[in-house]
């Protein structure tokens, strides 16, 4: 077993020039079997392995990770010691960073974020991700997660909250007929018990394309 650190203390094994990396940031290791684990060391910015953070991640090849606002291709390194014998030197660790690890290419027309989000976007946003290079896919991710919408908020609101479904998605001409007729009497309540799980999914995809109109238009400009 083997260990490398990853932080911006000179002390690491791979160095990552960049302030918002912490000091000791993170940890990978290399079990004899090749498996490879990395930890997160209680960073501040947070280790992300596709998209999602992480306290510790069995990594594959392809795996795309970010370590605070630093971009890590996975895939150079994992074919490269696919190829070496057990005996490898631990010598083969310190080459230079450049050497292990790379930005992706923006070229490439490759998703870099995880299915969980990705299965759930427009085609159309897709495509339109998948031109784009890892690090502008991680900010179209994170302003996404911040504005989509919960379907286990929404239920809240409508069972519990006085019914404020229609608010929590931004159709307030809606809520206040909704409220104004009663549910429709409780009936269009009801409906909207099983309608709710589409609404949250149809509004986090107008959510999914405005965003992405918003990243291009913020590249072009």
């Amino acid at each position: 077993m083997k260990t490398l650190s990853i932080g911006r203390d000179a002390s690491n094994n791979i160095v990552l020039d960049d302030k918002m990396v912490s000091r000791n940031h993170a940890q990978l290791i290399i079990y004899d079997d090749r498996r490879v684990l990395i930890k997160d060391l209680g960073s501040t910015n947070g280790t992300f392995v596709n998209g999602n953070n992480i306290i510790e991640y069995y990594l594959k090849p392809g795996d795309i990770v970010k370590c605070a606002g630093i971009f890590l291709n996975w895939q150079i390194y994992a074919n490269s010691t696919a190829q070496d014998s057990e005996n490898a030197s631990s010598d083969r660790f310190k080459q230079p960073i450049q050497n292990l690890y790379q930005e992706p290419n923006k070229h490439e027309n490759k998703l870099f974020i995880s299915s969980s989000i990705s299965d759930n976007l427009p085609a159309m946003v897709k495509n339109e991700l998948a031109t784009l290079s890892a690090q502008k896919q991680q900010e179209f991710v994170e302003e996404y997660k911040r504005k989509q919408k919960s379907v286990g908020v929404a239920y809240l609101l409508l069972i519990v909250v006085l019914a404020m479904h229609y608010g929590y998605i931004r159709k307030w001409g809606l809520q206040f007929v909704f409220w104004f007729t009663g549910g429709g009497l409780l009936i269009w309540w009801f409906i909207d018990l099983f309608r709710l799980p589409g609404m949250i999914r149809d509004y986090n995809m107008d959510v999914a394309t405005d965003v992405m109109r918003n990243l291009k238009a913020i590249s072009h400009s």
